[in-house]
């Protein structure tokens, strides 16, 4: 006869015994405990194409040593830069490739975030070449709105997988690039026409609204304030091109240092929000202190190394 293991017995007796406490909590007027709610930015998993990846986005410093390195600036750096708590645990699975294999790269990058085991995960651009560019599924040319549309219910449902495990997401939705065919980044070809981008984006809200966890993040209304040179409020600052300098690159489809610090405080008003917890209070979003903090984890050789996979 095989005698119960030590967790066995444990179990056994668990139930009786927190039926126990609850009469003697009962008993003696207090509240039973409750679980702690955990920290939504113990482990944040940043997933996302070039936008996430900061593309384009430097910054100079000047070391001790008198040398004047240059580093790209991600999104995953401006997190732990703008944490007033100091350094906060952030993973970052962007890649400004993702274009090249959009639906393999999403298929890589929820397995990767899974494995992370995050408590929020930040996919602003996440969407982006699920919806735009001229490779759908299995790398089969992308020619009609069906075809971007097919793209996209297979990305939602690979994202799905991650949103089935309750973790709090916040998904960017898909803004109108039109402008970028003139900037010289994307081509016609790679560009939704207006009517589909409608259609792509309704079924981005559909999705999210049957799941709780889920906050999307307005990028197609920040990208038209942008374009347009319409401020924006967003983590309770005002993003201004008139007072900010620019906020979009030249080529016109990604942000500035500035710009992705907007994006940023887009991202942390609806992870705020999808948390139920008080989020934004816990990061400095003043452009200025936050381009000087950056600075400085350059010159300690913080920029650009945490965490990357």
């Amino acid at each position: 006869m095989r005698h119960p293991t030590e967790p066995e017995t444990a179990l056994r007796l668990r139930g009786p015994l927190q039926a126990l406490l609850l009469a003697l909590a009962t008993l003696l007027g207090c509240s039973p405990p409750r679980a702690a709610t955990p920290d939504p930015l113990a482990r944040v998993v940043v997933m996302g194409a070039s936008v996430s990846d900061g593309f384009g986005v430097r910054l100079r410093a000047t070391l001790p040593d008198g040398t004047r390195p240059t580093r790209r600036v991600d999104l995953a750096d401006l997190i732990q830069a703008a944490a007033r708590d100091g350094d906060i645990g952030v993973v970052s699975l962007a890649t400004d490739t993702y274009f090249m294999q959009p639906d393999a790269t999403a298929r890589r990058s929820v397995e990767d975030a899974l494995k992370a085991r995050p408590t929020l995960v930040i996919a602003i651009d996440w969407l982006f070449w699920n919806a735009y560019g001229v490779r759908g599924v299995q790398g089969k040319p992308l020619r009609t709105c069906e075809d971007r549309l097919a793209l996209l219910a297979t990305a939602l449902d690979r994202l799905d997988q991650l949103a089935a495990s309750g973790v709090p997401m916040v998904v960017g939705d898909l803004p109108d690039m039109q402008d970028s065919v003139e900037g010289g980044m994307l081509v016609q070809a790679m560009v939704p026409p207006g009517e589909c981008l409608d259609q792509l984006n309704e079924r981005v809200r559909a999705w999210a609204r049957g799941r709780p966890n889920v906050a999307i993040a307005p990028m197609s209304e920040l990208v038209r304030c942008t374009l347009a040179q319409d401020p924006v409020t967003a983590c309770g600052r005002v993003w201004s091109e008139a007072h900010l300098g620019p906020l979009m690159q030249r080529d016109r489809l990604h942000p500035t240092l500035t710009g992705t610090m907007a994006v940023l405080a887009v991202a942390l008003d609806q992870a705020q929000r999808v948390t139920g917890q008080p989020v934004t209070s816990r990061f400095d979003m003043d452009p200025a202190e936050l381009r000087q903090r950056l600075l400085a984890r350059m010159s300690e050789g913080s920029v650009a190394t945490p965490n990357r996979r």
